[in-house]
């Protein structure tokens, strides 16, 4: 029998008072404390783990404003912190916080407004990306960044972070493509951010409060500091994200725009709760040409060259996630385009183990075509040389396009599927490097990897220098923690020394004590001024990035609290028996909007965290941890009980239970209750969590303290009562003749 789990982190007495003042308020959306919302929203797909006190999901404008208002009260000034999370996709614990969530994704997910003949969309943070484009996609117009999770990433959390991904060399980050911002400052102020001449910003100065303020120092700052900040930032399509300030005036308006500073900086200065962003013209052709090579550097070396065609993307893909990709159901899909080259006789000639992904795309197809016949002509003419391309294949087939990009989209979450208790996890994976360097780059960083005798994957832009890199290790092992810290360290080295950025797509979140090795002291105190005059209290997303100037508490740390110091506390037996619920981590696939995707029905019908498949594998998690805490008894030990003393003992609990006393599986029951054993998450999810599988090991164990439903009990005993009817025909058929 399992012990009852009445270990939970209390919420402390004035967040308490705060949640209560903020139900008694004109506040429409709905608040959550209870502990299994707090676990599922603990995590991201980062390798961090940080319990929240409460997770608020506001309905409108005017709710935000009411949450940092009563925040803003004496009594509630130093305490209460609020950090906004969106799609929870992030890979550096950007939105993870031990203060208040607030969650946009649930209700103000709206599309507002639409204006085709000026070329822009007003939208609500919790619009996902997928989302908006589906509904632009009539018009012929789309949002231009792109995201690998573009189904569950929203764009409150691509501005927040300043998103891009593929096509960043052509189209930009998402700050390029933000026009207006609205905003809620920490005093629940309405900020509307544009771009403003001088007669503009010299009325905005004037505003009264913070408003006002903020204007004065970023103006001054970036006025003042404009050589030093010109010399600091690098010459990069990837810029530095997280306080932009070479952007405020060096912007394609040559106008003040503190919207590129509120881009990428993670919820620390004010909450966005609209946006209006700018439209592109979808182009009407589109072709992908897959090249093939024998080896990951061949195809970094190819880099320089290939970028010269003047591509719209360029996306690499290692031997790790090609040969994983081999074991999952995209790869019936795209398997003919990623064969091996062979002669006229059929023999294999060179093995295809790694490939880039060049799309080209335009309104001029003659010279489409062209710049394609020219590149492929190169490739040609090279194909036998050694550390050439071995071949290529190209489509203008919508359908293979678009398995091919799925290919690349499902890079992170094929990495999940990796044997053994190590696992490729981002904590280095966003650095970024010019593209001559990267070659050269990747080759160090590759060996500094390799020193660690560790396995890793690689993938990503190569057209911006940018390479996702994830290198596998098992956290729950106190000495391989220890690398996290140890393996920063030197790639900050690393990637200054060839001239690039530690961060360039996925923002800074618990890496943020590195901003003063980029930006240098002296900027780093002027982003700290900056914080200072948005936040005076350090209460939005406190941490990360700067702290405000006048205040002591420092940054978080690179070292956690991470997911794997938990872990480490599950008994062995307990972690080899629910492996499916351990391995998910954290992509959120499982939060797909599209109404079209089979994944999780009780997920999209309820569109509570708790009943997705990462939700219940968060609480079967947090369960094990508890029990394994409660006592180290093994499975088996749990099971062994007499069975009267086991239904006298289930007798008086199960009392306890109907007067209500807490037991924290009665939260995860009510998770697992929800599920449809339907084994959607098997076949969608990256990393084939199997939601049933571990929910009836649990339910075994949960019903081995409590009863039963009734109803169990009678389906349960369906055979034995057939056999008994059996022997009473006349009396069972009269009863089932018996009109209703």
């Amino acid at each position: 029998m399992i012990p009852r789990l009445s270990l939970s982190e209390r919420i402390p007495q004035v967040v308490q008072v705060f949640l209560e003042e903020l139900r008694q308020s004109k506040f429409s959306g709905k608040i959550n404390h209870d502990y299994a919302t707090r676990v599922v929203t603990s995590t991201d797909n980062s390798i961090y783990q940080v319990l929240p006190q409460a997770i608020i999901s506001p309905k409108n404008i005017s709710d935000i404003q009411t949450v940092m208002s009563i925040a803003d009260k004496k009594q509630f000034r130093k305490n209460i912190k609020i950090t906004a999370r969106g799609g929870g996709t992030g890979t550096n614990g950007q939105s993870l916080s031990d203060g208040i969530v607030l969650d946009c994704s649930r209700f103000m997910n709206r599309i507002l407004e639409i204006n085709l003949k000026q070329g822009w969309v007003r939208v609500e943070p919790g619009v996902v990306l997928d989302q908006l484009n589906k509904y632009l996609e009539p018009h012929n117009v789309f949002f231009a960044p792109d995201l690998s999770p573009s189904n569950r990433a929203t764009l409150g959390g691509m501005v927040n972070t300043d998103a891009c991904g593929k096509g960043s060399r052509i189209y930009g980050r998402t700050s390029n493509h933000v026009i207006e911002l609205s905003c809620v400052l920490s005093d629940g102020e309405l900020l509307k951010s544009i771009p403003l001449d001088d007669s503009g910003l010299s009325e905005y100065k004037k505003k009264p409060g913070l408003a006002g303020k903020v204007f004065k120092i970023v103006d001054e700052i970036v006025s003042r500091k404009a050589d030093l900040i010109d010399r600091m930032f690098p010459k990069m399509n990837r810029f530095m994200t997280g306080y932009n300030l070479a952007k405020v005036y060096g912007n394609t308006e040559n106008r003040f725009n503190l919207n590129y500073l509120l881009c990428g900086s993670e919820g620390t200065l004010a909450l966005v709760c609209e946006a209006k962003l700018r439209l592109t013209q979808l182009p009407k052709y589109k072709h992908l040409l897959l090249v093939k090579y024998e080896s990951f550097d061949d195809a970094l070396r190819d880099a320089e060259m290939l970028v010269e065609s003047d591509p719209t993307a360029i996306e690499t893909i290692d031997e790790k996630i090609l040969s994983l990709a081999r074991t999952d159901e995209i790869f019936h899909k795209i398997k003919s385009f990623i064969a091996d080259e062979t002669d006229n006789s059929g023999a294999k000639t060179r093995p295809t183990r790694t490939i880039n992904l060049i799309e080209f795309s335009g309104n001029n197809k003659n010279k489409l075509e062209q710049r394609i016949a020219s590149l492929c002509k190169i490739i040609e003419q090279n194909k036998n040389e050694s550390g050439k391309a071995a071949g290529f294949y190209k489509t203008t087939d919508p359908k293979e396009i678009n398995d091919l990009w799925n290919l690349r989209k499902k890079g992170v979450g094929l990495l999940g599927k990796t044997i053994g208790e190590r696992k490729p996890i981002p904590f280095v994976e966003d650095t970024a490097v010019p593209v001559k360097n990267l070659a050269r780059y990747i080759s160090e960083f590759k060996k500094l990897l390799d020193s660690y005798d560790l396995e890793y994957a690689m993938f990503g832009h190569v057209d911006v220098g940018c390479l996702h890199v994830r290198p596998a290790l098992d956290l729950k092992k106190p000495e391989e923690e220890l690398w996290v810290r140890e393996l920063s360290d030197q790639v900050v080295g690393l990637v200054k020394k060839y001239d690039g950025v530690m961060w360039s797509e996925h923002g800074r979140g618990f890496r943020s004590e590195y901003t003063v090795d980029f930006f240098g002291k002296e900027l780093h105190q002027d982003l700290q001024y900056i914080k200072e005059a948005f936040d005076p209290n350090n209460r939005l997303n406190p941490g990360k990035i700067v702290t405000p100037y006048s205040h002591k508490d420092p940054v978080v740390p690179l070292e956690g609290p991470l997911r794997g110091q938990k872990e480490r506390q599950i008994h062995q037996d307990y972690l080899k028996e629910y492996q499916s619920a351990i391995n998910c981590n954290g992509n959120a696939a499982c939060f797909d909007y599209s109404h079209d995707s089979i994944m999780c029905p009780s997920s999209r019908i309820t569109r509570e965290s708790i009943h997705s498949p990462k939700g219940r594998a968060s609480l079967i998690r947090e369960w094990l941890r508890l029990l394994s805490l409660k006592h180290q008894k093994t499975l088996t030990e749990i099971k062994r009980k007499g069975v009267m003393q086991n239904f006298i003992s289930k007798f008086f609990i199960s009392l306890r239970k109907i007067r209500g006393e807490y037991d924290f599986s009665h939260e995860v029951y009510e998770s697992m209750a929800g599920c449809l054993v339907c084994k959607a998450c098997v076949t969608q999810c990256p990393v084939n969590v199997d939601v049933p599988e571990f929910r009836s090991k649990f339910l075994e164990l949960y019903h081995s303290r409590y009863f039963r439903p009734l109803k169990d009990y009678l389906v349960g005993s369906t055979e034995s009562l057939g056999r008994l009817f059996s022997q009473m025909p006349w009396l069972i058929n009269s009863f089932l003749s018996l009109p209703l």
